[in-house]
Order: structure tokens, then sequence, then C-alpha cells
């Protein structure tokens, strides 16, 4: 008599091997793919962080070199910053262009991130004038 199950045990030999070999450059692909995404949002992160940083420093009173160079500070190397005051309001925004890296900066192109942040401009509000535009006599 044959056993059956020991016969199928030697047919099956090298399979997990071969499964493992066809599977893995799939896997390598999804990690890949993922640590470009962990690399963007990380950018966009640092996007929003220094249009925020910004917006307070602007709404304290600081002048908007101070504001640019406390921005850049934490943005992405390369980064845009313009600092716009009006209406008793001042807006930071933040544009950057994040590259990918490793072995797939061949293959994925640069990416645009902005951010922008609005905030109360402390200056106007304690001068004690109403803010352009407020409607106010």
């Amino acid at each position: 008599m044959i056993d059956m199950g020991r016969a199928a045990r030697a047919d099956d030999r090298g399979s997990v091997t071969a499964e493992t070999a066809v599977v893995l450059p799939a896997l390598v692909l999804v990690m890949v793919v993922l640590l470009g995404v962990a690399h963007l949002v990380g950018g966009q992160l640092s996007v929003e962080d220094a249009a925020r940083i910004g917006a307070r420093a602007a709404a304290r009173g600081e002048s908007d070199s101070v504001v640019a160079r406390l921005a850049d500070s934490v943005a992405p190397a390369g980064s845009d910053v313009a600092v716009v005051r009006a209406g008793g309001l001042v807006t930071v925004s933040v544009r950057a262009v994040v590259r990918p890296t490793g072995p797939t900066a061949r293959f994925v192109p640069s990416i645009a991130l902005a951010a922008r942040a609005v905030a109360a401009d402390e200056s106007v509000l304690s001068s004690g004038s109403p803010p352009e535009g407020s409607g106010s006599p």
C-alpha cells in the first residue's frame, strides 16, 4: 500500500520557496510605496507646521522677515514663504517641492506641497482702530 499523505507531501516540496519568490517582489514594491507616502506625509506636516508658526509669529507683531525666517527654519529646504497682512488678519503661505529619495527618485516625479495659516493681527487689534473692511464707521 502507498501512503497517500506521504506522497502528497513529497510533491509539495519547494512550493513555499517558489511562492515566496513570486510574492517577494510585490512585498518590496508595497514597502517602497509606503515609504514614499510616509515621506510625502512628513513633508506636508512640515509645510503646515511652518505656516502655523509663521502665522503665530506674525500675529504677535513680528516683522515679515522674522516670520519668513521662522517659517523657513521648520519648512523643508527650498520652501517659499509669503506673508500677507490685510483686514486685521495675517496670512502665511508656505510652498515646497518634495523630491523623492532613494531608488524611486528616477521613477517618481517631484510633488508640490502647500499650506496656509491665518491669524488675527494682534498689532492691529491692540491699536484700537478697527480693521479695514470691518464695516465699522
